[in-house]
């Protein structure tokens, strides 16, 4: 698991520093997250700190998801008329998100009725390895919608 960690730390710092123009908080997000699981794997179940750092991951999922889905929004809004690609990549991004604080609010009302909270915590770590994906597989997306279009360019030669 140390391992795995190491590289998705170099994989968001890389993304960081290479293409979402040093973005550090998207980073920091993934680094809390990952001391988090590290805290809820090795700190019992009855010791309080095991929920400082249950809380933490929860909420390092939801900043991620927040930041990249607001990056989203305002690449969308900043495209030209033609990007419907990333229009419609940013309104899926909301859509998850939506989603992913409905499955914390389950999880806050499971946890203060004492009821077992195992299939919302599920779903809602089930709905941020979605978000991550679809991200990562629509990352060019919300990239080529920057770019600015090219200029035709006419065939015709001057004699």
């Amino acid at each position: 698991m140390m391992v795995m960690a190491c590289f998705t730390i170099l994989y968001e710092y890389q993304r960081c520093e290479l293409h979402l123009n040093s973005q550090r908080w998207s980073l920091a997000a993934i680094i809390v997250l990952l001391i988090g699981i590290f805290g809820v794997i090795f700190i019992p179940e009855d010791n309080k700190f095991h929920y400082v750092f249950g809380g933490a991951v929860f909420f390092a999922m939801l900043g991620f998801m927040m930041g990249h889905t607001a990056a989203a929004a305002a690449t969308a809004a900043a495209a030209t008329a033609t990007a419907t690609a990333a229009t419609a990549a940013a309104a899926t991004l909301h859509i998850i998100l939506y989603a992913q604080i409905l499955f914390m609010i389950l999880t806050v009302i499971g946890l203060f009725q004492g009821s077992p909270i195992f299939i919302a915590e599920a779903l809602f770590i089930l709905n941020f390895a979605v978000f991550y994906v679809y991200l990562h597989f629509h990352f060019h997306t919300f990239n080529s919608a920057l770019a600015p279009t090219p200029i035709a360019s006419s065939s015709a030669s001057c004699a």
